[in-house]
């Protein structure tokens, strides 16, 4: 059975304009799913759609959105309600990361990376969730990190947030599973996006190498319904779960001496 039958019709995606978010749209949609995709940029996102009606021949509707902006999401969410579009498949994917020592990063974006990573998918897992209860079926995938599972100096706050999603996810898989509803946390190590980039954070080099986004939601897609959370790739697997033999004190000393800036001399 593929998605479209376990689950429905139409799936939104979040931060679908490139990356994960954009590979997530192509599984999909290979599956017969509609899709609705979400994120800023209107000239990516129609891109992204046209590219996908021409190869797959489903409906993609696109819906330009701030989501660190409450009122956006809401918005988004009421112009939904009123096109009759129940979603099936919730993808909470748009986030982005900071790279640095906390006290010098732009206090701004921090906050606005806590509405994007955190307040954005509450409210939209809100929205949808009941609706999904009600019919006895829908899934929802949060985009964790491997950084979840563990404090990781220099992304101080993406890996709290991410850990927020983790935790959040898993806790919701135990309520809804029960009623019908699949829940997932997929937490990819270094994947091929542009999230390095834009985190700032360039020249970091992965302990775990690089993954292929195509192989990241691949694994994400074949685990909803049958695990809490996944973590795609042995080393990154290892990683993640080896917090849990590790000193607490221990932990975050070991991240800072493997994620400290190489090129920066410090006072």
């Amino acid at each position: 059975m593929n998605l479209k039958d376990r689950y429905g019709t139409i799936a939104l995606i979040t931060g679908a304009s490139g990356g994960l978010g954009e590979e997530f749209a192509h599984q999909l949609a290979a599956q017969g799913m509609n899709l609705v995709l979400v994120a800023r940029n209107q000239t990516k996102l129609q891109n992204v759609a046209a590219e996908i009606q021409k190869k797959y021949k489903v409906d993609v509707w696109i819906k330009t959105a701030d989501l660190s902006n409450a009122d956006s999401t809401l918005k988004l969410i009421s112009d939904l309600e009123k096109e009759n579009k129940e979603i099936s498949i919730l993808v909470n994917n748009a986030g982005f990361g900071s790279f640095g020592y906390f006290h010098e990063l732009n206090k701004n974006k921090e906050v606005e990376m806590i509405d994007v990573n955190i307040k954005s998918p509450v409210i939209l897992t809100s929205a949808f969730l009941p609706k999904m209860v009600a019919k006895k079926r829908g899934a929802i995938i949060f985009l964790g990190s491997v950084g979840s599972y563990q404090p990781t100096p220099f992304f101080a706050n993406y890996s709290a947030a991410k850990a927020w999603n983790l935790m959040f996810a898993e806790a919701l898989w135990a309520e809804v599973k029960p009623l019908g509803v699949d829940v997932i946390c997929l937490s990819p190590g270094y994947t091929k996006t542009d999230f390095q980039n834009t985190a700032g954070a360039k020249g970091q080099k992965p302990l775990g190498g690089w993954s292929e986004p195509k192989d990241v939601v691949l694994r994400c897609l074949i685990k909803l319904g049958k695990k809490p959370s996944t973590i795609p790739g042995f080393m990154n697997w290892f990683l993640a779960w080896s917090i849990r033999f590790t000193p607490r004190r221990i932990a975050p000393l070991v991240s800072y001496f493997l994620f400290k800036p190489k090129t920066e001399v410090r006072p």
